[in-house]
């Protein structure tokens, strides 16, 4: 099918960074399915347990370092410098790894920040590399990860641009995610309200019915093969 103007909206999940050795986070074996690891994601224990938050996610920091997109990232990209004059395309992503950006995508909402930032809570500066392997210090304390912890409000401009976005596509994606995280598990909806043809690329079905067309497998077979046939 040969590519017209639309307005695309992609959400992406844990599920497409699975095979670049990624954990997810919902489900068997995701970080969260750990009680304590779950307690460690939260502002109350940024605030009561700093040290362990701030190790804990410094860790996964280092791991996402060694990690390289996947052939879903690199298709998303393609599709995207792809569109004719007069489309739009946003990735919406739950993820804070940054491999939609290291793969090319030029249009990001990272709608829970990005562990490629991090942040000095007295300050406010963001240091945006963070390029050794060395924990960024500010103000005389070890920064915090510009991400949104449970507990914490997505930030203005995320939901802001995310909401336009959604009430004006026309073409609406949901790519590896469990369909369960407020409150991204109701874009498809929304979209759907809105008149967009919903999609979902997923490892398995969701038990709702807001997508007009489901498919199942790995992200890296069935998003780069769906795509394709745009």
């Amino acid at each position: 099918m040969g590519l017209s103007p639309a307005n695309v909206v992609v959400l992406t999940g844990a599920g497409i960074s699975r095979s670049a050795g990624l954990p997810t986070y919902r489900g068997p074996g995701g970080l969260w399915s750990d009680p304590e690891l779950a307690e460690l994601a939260t502002i109350d224990a940024l605030r009561t347990r700093r040290d362990e938050v701030i190790a804990m996610f410094w860790s996964f920091r280092c791991a996402i370092r060694a990690a390289a997109p996947t052939a879903a990232h690199r298709a998303l990209a393609a599709f995207e410098a792809a569109q004719p004059t007069g489309s739009t395309f946003m990735i919406v992503t739950q993820n804070i790894d940054g491999l939609h950006q290291a793969a090319g995508s030029a249009n990001v909402c990272e709608y829970h920040g990005s562990l490629a930032r991090w942040r000095c809570e007295r300050c406010e500066r963001r240091d945006p590399t963070t390029p050794s392997d060395e924990l960024p210090r500010c103000c005389g304390e070890a920064m915090r990860p510009d991400i949104v912890l449970f507990g914490e409000m997505i930030p203005v401009a995320a939901e802001h641009a995310t909401k336009r976005a959604l009430r004006d596509c026309t073409l609406f994606v949901a790519i590896g995610t469990s369909g369960t995280v407020a409150p991204a598990s109701s874009f498809g909806s929304w979209a759907k309200l809105n008149g967009a043809h919903t999609v979902l690329l997923n490892l398995e079905a969701l038990d709702d019915a807001d997508f007009d067309e489901v498919v199942t497998g790995p992200a890296d077979e069935i998003v780069p093969r769906w795509l394709a046939a745009r």
